[in-house]
Formats: structure tokens, sequence, C-alpha cells
């Protein structure tokens, strides 16, 4: 536990200075000097890829802008999207009605090996390994089936 604390702790100490904001100061003599106290003259040193100080920001950053295609950009007309999503729609549906055969097929098999063998006890190490893979199984085919339903949703 000592460690731990003590890690934590070094952590948060190296990580300090990364927020820090440096300056680059020179005095009448020429001397050069970087710190993170601010001086009169001393100039802020931007450094690259640390992140702007919450004060400077002064208001929330902008998103990007929209920036359309240019007009040269290869479009695709309306009958072959259709096409396309016609297609994409034959292949979800494909998807689908495969993955709620192996969902059954799984269920089926869950079924079948939630039944104790003979000598077998509900307690045994290999009996309830065997269920939890059948059963996590059925579950994979059952989210696959949500998702696609999902998919299929979302299409135009």
């Amino acid at each position: 536990m000592p460690t731990t604390r003590f890690s934590f702790l070094l952590c948060l100490i190296l990580a300090a200075p990364v927020q820090a904001e440096i300056y680059k100061y020179v005095d009448e003599n020429g001397q050069v000097t970087f710190t993170d106290v601010y001086r009169k003259g001393a100039k802020r040193i931007e450094l690259p890829g640390a992140p702007t100080p919450l004060s400077k920001q002064g208001k929330a950053p902008r998103r990007a802008s929209y920036n359309p295609s240019p007009t040269d950009f290869p479009r695709i007309d309306a009958g072959t999207q259709k096409r396309r999503d016609d297609i994409r729609r034959q292949v979800l549906q494909d998807e689908i009605a495969g993955e709620r055969r192996n969902a059954e097929e799984a269920r089926r098999q869950l079924a079948l090996g939630e039944r104790l063998q003979p000598g077998e006890r509900a307690t045994d190490a290999t009996y309830i390994n065997r269920v939890k893979k059948l059963r996590a199984a059925m579950q994979q085919h059952e989210q696959n089936v949500t998702s696609i339903q999902r998919e299929l949703a979302n299409l135009k």
C-alpha cells in the first residue's frame, strides 16, 4: 500500500510541470532564463502538442468548419446509390436470417448441454464450463441479431 501511494504521488509530481506555462526571459546582461513564472518582458514559449491553458482560451474552442466537397469530386447518381443500398439491405437480411438460425441452434445446444450426463453433478467444473460456453455462444448470436436489426433500421 505505501508503494502504491508513493507511486501515485510521484506521478502527480512528475505530471505537474507538463501543465505549466513556460516563459523565456532575457535580462539586461543577456542571460537567458526559462521559467514557469512570468516576469515583465518575458515571452511565452509555445510548446508543440501542449494544451492551451484555460486562462488563455477565453471562450470554448471552435468546431471545425464545414468544407463542402470540391466541384470535381466524383458523385454517384441516385439510381446507382439505390442499387447499392438494396444490395446492402439484402446482405444484411441474409446475415440476420443466418444469425437467427445460429441463435436457435445455440439455444437448442444449451438446452441439451444443461442436461446432466450420467455420473455428473451440477457443481462439477466440466459441467459449469460447458454450460458457460454454450450460454456465451447463444448470447453472442443474440447480440449479433440485435446489431444487424439496428443496421437495417438505419438504412434509408
